[in-house]
C-alpha cells in the first residue's frame, strides 16, 4: 500500500476526489496553500507520481523551489518538508511544538536536506505548517 491514499499512477488525483478524501480537512489544506501564496508570492501546486511506495503527493512550489509536499489519507493529509541545515537550525529555535522539533532533529540528514512528514487533521496542525513555511521560505 502507498504512503498517499492515491496509490494508482494511473489515475491522477483530482479536486473532486481530493474533496471526498479529506471532507473536513480540505479546508485545513486550503488555509496551507494560501498562506504559502501570502508569504512566497507566485506559487504553483502539481500532482507528481513519485513511486508505487510513495503514491501521489501534490507539491506546492514557489518557482522552481519545492516549499512543501501534501499527501491525502483518509480524511487528513500529511505535511512533508525538506529543511536544509539553515532551516534546521532556525527551527530548533522557533517556538515550533516540541514534537515537529523531535521529528526535524531525528531526520536523517542529506546532502539535500533533512526530510520529514507529520499529520494535519486540527488547525495547531496548520499553525505548525504555516510557521515551517516561513521558516523554508526564508532560508
Amino acid at each position: 500500500m502507498a504512503l498517499s491514499i492515491f496509490g494508482d499512477k494511473s489515475i491522477v488525483p483530482n479536486e473532486e476526489m481530493l474533496a471526498q478524501t479529506l471532507a473536513g480537512s480540505k479546508e485545513l489544506w486550503g488555509n496551507i496553500e494560501k498562506h504559502v501564496a501570502s508569504i512566497c508570492g507566485s506559487v504553483s501546486g502539481q500532482w507528481k507520481f513519485y513511486s508505487k511506495k510513495a503514491g501521489w503527493s501534490y507539491v506546492v512550489k514557489s518557482g522552481d523551489r519545492a516549499i512543501l509536499y501534501l499527501i491525502p489519507q483518509d480524511a487528513f493529509f500529511k505535511a512533508s518538508f525538506v529543511f536544509g541545515e539553515k532551516a534546521y537550525e532556525t527551527a530548533k529555535t522557533s517556538g515550533l511544538p516540541e514534537q515537529i522539533v523531535a521529528l526535524i532533529t531525528e531526520a536523517t540528514p542529506y546532502a539535500e536536506g533533512r526530510s520529514f512528514m507529520f499529520d494535519v487533521k486540527a488547525a495547531p496542525d496548520v499553525d505548525a505548517a504555516k510557521k515551517l513555511i516561513e521558516i523554508k521560505h526564508s532560508n
